[in-house]
């Protein structure tokens, strides 16, 4: 990772195309200016790490059509369905600029590969992974794993260089996501020889036989990697109240992710959703962060970053920036109070305007007029003709112009 802090504090807009991209018509663009700025303030107030998602199903869909969203497949425009074995070529070098960015600030970038969200409700008609030429239903389907297995792929190849800590998917919360990561996500990390430090689970919160689905994926990786690869990929949280979950950890000793995703029973007045409530507020944050990292001393010495935390607007977008920057800056507060010194981005990011560089060069002058010039008689003061200025000039002495 590129900071040094002793823990992970995130900031995830999770689809920022669709707070930052536009659509013409035509093409896609990303408004990097706009994206540099709230990154800057991110980081500025602390943060060290970005959460991003291929694409969100439930954002901006200009004229209610599928081209206008912002996808990694081509849509079939016959059929009105993407196709799973085609990349528009518009998608990838928007989502490396994207990171780049976030790097540039000396922020991380949690990417998830897949996101089970997009099943929910009626977005589902806006899902690639339902709504396909290839009459593919869910990415965790069988018939799903040559498409799986090449987005993978393709995601290691065009983000390589990159600082990106890879998640396997957000929120997978299907029985059916421990097989598909056995024959998928696992072969992948063994042939790429990918680092176990740089992944995590996933978030989840529903228990199958005991246990959640990611911790059969956990158990999955110990049992073809050992028990220190299981213990160094992150496990997340989503939508705790994190201090109940508190007691969780303590027999559990693998690196955490707590994320208030999912949280709307918070006393935020300025981080709300319409409808579902509101964030932790600042103050909340900054008291939860500092009781998780209070009670585990030995969770922040040792292996790398063994906590983190993470927040996320309310509805997934940062228009009150404000707002989401004091949340920030309440963990960095936590970060202080626990080990005496601010975390390694605070305050060095302050966003400076980039310059508006010189302005037009000026034209060139019109040239003189050329001026008519011969010798003449020259007159004397009296008005009489000068016989002798006039042979001067004849022999390269001055010439009288108009």
């Amino acid at each position: 990772m590129i900071t040094d802090d002793k823990i992970g504090i995130g900031f995830g807009r999770l689809a920022p195309m669709d707070e930052f991209g536009s659509f013409d018509g035509t093409k896609f663009t990303l408004d990097e200016a706009r994206l540099d700025k709230e990154d800057h303030a991110a980081a500025n107030a602390g943060a060290n790490f970005d959460h991003v998602f291929p694409y969100g199903v439930w954002g901006k869909h200009p004229g209610g059509k599928k081209d206008s969203q912002f996808q990694p497949y081509v849509l079939d425009t016959s059929r009105d369905k993407w196709d799973l074995s085609a990349f528009n070529s518009y998608y990838f070098p928007i989502m490396r600029r994207i990171f780049e960015i976030a790097n540039g600030v000396n922020m991380s970038v949690i990417f998830d590969w897949f996101d089970n969200c997009q099943f929910h409700g009626d977005t589902k008609k806006w899902s690639p992974w339902i709504s396909n030429v290839q009459g593919v239903e869910t990415f965790y389907d069988t018939d799903a794993d040559r498409y799986t297995r090449a987005w993978i792929l393709r995601c290691l190849d065009a983000f390589a260089g990159l600082d990106v800590i890879w998640a396997f998917g957000n929120e997978l919360d299907n029985q059916a996501f421990p097989e598909m990561a056995e024959r998928i996500i696992i072969p992948i990390i063994k042939s790429k020889k990918l680092d176990f430090n740089r992944m995590t689970y996933g978030a989840t919160t529903r228990i199958v036989s005991g246990d959640s689905v990611q911790d059969l994926v956990r158990q999955a990786i110990g049992d073809q990697f050992g028990p220190v690869a299981e213990k160094n990929v992150i496990m997340e949280d989503h939508g705790w109240p994190f201090t109940d979950s508190l007691p969780v950890w303590g027999d559990r000793p693998w690196r955490k992710l707590y994320s208030d995703d999912g949280c709307y029973t918070g006393k935020s007045k300025c981080d709300t959703y319409s409808g579902q409530g509101a964030r932790p507020s600042a103050t909340e944050w900054g008291k939860m962060a500092l009781d998780i990292l209070k009670a585990y001393p030995a969770a922040v010495s040792g292996r790398e970053r063994l906590i983190s935390f993470e927040h996320l607007p309310a509805g997934g977008r940062s228009d009150n920036l404000d707002c989401q920057v004091e949340t920030i800056k309440a963990i960095s507060g936590a970060y202080r109070s626990r080990f005496g010194a601010w975390p390694s981005n605070y305050g060095k990011h302050p966003y400076v305007p980039p310059s508006p560089g010189p302005g037009p060069t000026p034209p060139e002058p019109p040239p003189e007029p050329v001026q008519d010039c011969k010798c003449s008689y020259w007159l004397t003061e009296q008005k009489q003709p000068d016989i002798w200025r006039w042979l001067k000039c004849l022999f390269g002495g001055e010439k009288r112009c108009k």
